[in-house]
């Protein structure tokens, strides 16, 4: 039985003498040699040892079991604490078995270490059910442990000390369930039963059934709780898996978007009858995505836990909080008016920026957050989720980082889309499109190696549309095919007249996802690559990280097949989507283009750093767009990148100026 002593200064050898002549046997068993280093003569006779050098050169440890070294682990543990234990051990000294009373304390060595001091007895034939009794306990793997009225623990077997593997984790507070707490602190009416209850482990929190029963402590003869304890979480979890599956988030441990959805009107309920407004709040995390793919999905998990853990901190007590997936997170929150709305997103903004480290990496993390008020007289939960998403596209749309409030003017967006796709369908009939060229120079020469072609609509009035207006539309509209097929061609036809000027240059263009389901595009590839036959050069083909998202066999088929043609492949914007690097290896990609949003971070160094190793894993060439600053430049070039592009050397420009550029030596 294990007792607390408030006595932590452990005697030492040269405190030993009065015991030399005892004719109980004493030693002393040093827990890291597994020796014993002291013993008097009662003790080397218990051994039956011929003198005591024979006994200490014996290895104790050779034939030790592991459940007897995970318990003398645990006594150098409590022996620093002070700690005493009396039980009952059996020795083998010579293959003979030697049942004894063994009283165990804490003994410190010469050279600071902490061995464990024996004091033994013989156990006589008539305490043979004792001795088996305490084997049971010792090997047993339920967990048994007894508690003094107080709620001081004060015994545990094996089995529950692996459990609680620290005294100060043994205590009431591990029972989760209050009813235990107050059944063992003798508060409650119901003291014997049976309980469930979730219990704080050494494997975090677990469902354990806990049997209570009172009975007495057999040394000072005072009433105790006998606790037996039976793990059954996976029990438990197996019966309770269609509720979690219902309406919990595996990963995060927070409520479902199912969930969320039917009790929005309870909650918003509950908001109205104590005077306040109810909005929901959607976040997302701004280049999860990047995190995801750098540093692995187990890094990305951990990152997500993180998340909800921070956001539950900042938010109220009782805000129901949702993953609705990806690294997206939703809630209903009440709230004073927009002012208050605010300082609370903020608040979670602000949680969500501190430094945090995972699997070994520091990591600086923000989000956006999209706001939308709940109509008094009755919003959707499906009509705040659409506004929410709304108002989140416009704080993205700003850079990130911020909270933003819907507003009913965000809706024109639909309405710009139409226009959009006037404006292309009138460019397309009066063939208003044109290739502007962005150069693309060599951090090594400062040559131009390259040139990205990027689409404009010439418009004889009124405002430019820009790629990244009119290139979503064009897919959405299946208006991608025609303009892919006119790129094409366009370049192909500018890169001859390139080389035929004698630039030693080559030229990339933009292929939508839509385009590799195109039959007719493996025959355009093959026309335009005989226009380049003669002259020779090369066209790379520019595609989205979202292309390979998924593990598409037919597109690795069709790729190959196109670079067995001539062509080159680099993945545009990386560091956006949701692909990773041992993904993209499946593929035929020469070339990496780490997107500019990741460049104009500040903490773009650690990012590309990244990125630069892994693409060299695969041999990948690497090219830094929006480079703007000649100090990204430098950082770039001593970083052994291979080429960037970006306003720090040209806008994208007219085929006539790029061909300027390049004669001029650049």
């Amino acid at each position: 039985m294990a007792q607390i002593s408030a006595e932590t200064a452990l005697p030492g050898l040269s405190d030993l003498s009065v015991l030399r002549a005892s004719r109980q046997a004493v030693w002393v068993y040093d827990l890291q040699e597994c020796r014993i280093v002291w013993a008097n003569e009662s003790a080397v006779i218990l051994w039956e040892a011929p003198d005591f050098a024979e006994l200490s050169s014996r290895d104790l440890g050779a034939d030790m079991s592991t459940s007897v070294r995970i318990r003398l682990a645990q006594y150098e543990t409590a022996f620093a604490r002070g700690e005493i234990f009396d039980e009952h051990w059996t020795i083998y000294p010579r293959g003979i078995p030697r049942a004894l009373v063994c009283r165990f304390r804490g003994c410190r060595l010469p050279h600071g270490a902490i061995a464990m001091l024996v004091e033994a007895s013989a156990v006589g034939a008539e305490d043979r059910s004792l001795i088996i009794s305490a084997q049971v306990l010792l090997y047993t793997t339920s967990m048994v442990s007894t508690y003094a009225p107080d709620g001081t623990c004060t015994y545990a077997n094996l089995a529950a000390l692996k459990s609680f593997p620290g005294r100060q984790q043994a205590e009431l507070p591990r029972f989760l369930n209050p009813t235990i707490r107050a059944a063992l602190s003798g508060a409650g009416d119901e003291i014997e039963g049976t309980y469930l209850s979730e219990v704080m482990t050494s494997r975090g929190v677990r469902m354990h059934e806990v049997s209570i029963r009172l009975g007495q402590d057999p040394v000072d003869g005072g009433p105790n709780f006998v606790i037996t304890e039976t793990d059954v979480t996976d029990q438990e979890n197996a019966k309770r898996g269609l509720e979690a599956l219902a309406s919990r988030d595996s990963l995060t441990g927070l409520r479902n978007r199912a969930y969320l959805a039917a009790s929005a009107s309870g909650y918003m309920g509950n908001h109205a009858a104590q005077g306040r407004g109810s909005a929901m709040l959607l976040l997302d995390l701004d280049r999860f995505k990047f995190v995801n793919d750098t540093l692995g999905h187990a890094a990305g998990d951990r990152l997500l836990q993180e998340i909800a853990e921070r956001m539950s901190g900042a938010l109220p007590p009782g805000t129901p909080l949702s993953r609705l997936g990806g690294d997206e997170f939703c809630c209903l929150i009440a709230h004073d008016g927009e002012k208050t709305l605010l300082r609370q997103a903020n608040a979670v903004l602000k949680a969500l920026g501190r430094p945090l480290r995972v699997e070994g990496n520091d990591l600086s993390v923000s989000g956006s957050i999209g706001l939308a008020l709940a109509d008094p007289s009755g919003t959707t939960f499906d009509e705040l989720l659409r506004q929410a998403d709304l108002a989140l596209f416009e704080a993205k749309g700003n850079g990130g980082a911020e909270a933003r409030i819907f507003r009913p003017e965000m809706a024109a967006r639909s309405e710009r889309f139409l226009r959009v796709e006037a404006e292309l369908t009138e460019a397309l009939r009066r063939r208003r499109l044109e290739l502007f060229y962005q150069p693309r120079l060599s951090l090594r020469t400062g040559k131009i190696v390259a040139a990205e072609a990027l689409i404009r609509i010439n418009k004889p009035s009124g405002p430019a549309v820009m790629p990244a207006e009119f290139i979503p539309v064009a897919e959405a509209t299946g208006r991608i095919a025609p303009i892919g097929r006119w790129a094409l061609r366009e370049a192909a036809r500018h890169l001859v007249v390139l080389r035929g000027e004698g630039a030693r240059v080559d030229l990339s263009v933009n292929v939508s996802a839509k385009q590799f389901t195109d039959p007719a595009f493996l025959k355009q590839l093959r026309q335009a690559r005989r226009l380049l036959e003669p002259v020779g050069g090369v066209i790379e083909l520019e595609i989205t990280e979202s292309v390979l998202v998924e593990h598409d066999r037919r597109l690795q088929k069709v790729m190959r097949q196109i670079a067995d043609m001539g062509y080159t492949f680099a993945i545009d914007d990386f560091g956006t989507a949701y692909s990773n690097l041992a993904g993209i290896s499946r593929y035929p990609i020469n070339c990496i283009k780490i997107d500019k949003t990741l460049i104009a971070h500040a903490d773009f160094r650690a990012l590309v750093t990244a990125v630069l190793t892994l693409a060299r894993v695969f041999g990948a060439k690497v090219v830094a767009e929006g480079v703007e600053t000649e100090e990204q430049r430098h950082w770039l070039e001593e970083s052994q990148c291979d080429e960037f592009q970006g306003y720090l050397f040209s806008r994208p420009v007219p085929f006539s100026e790029l061909q300027r550029l390049i004669a001029a030596g650049y």
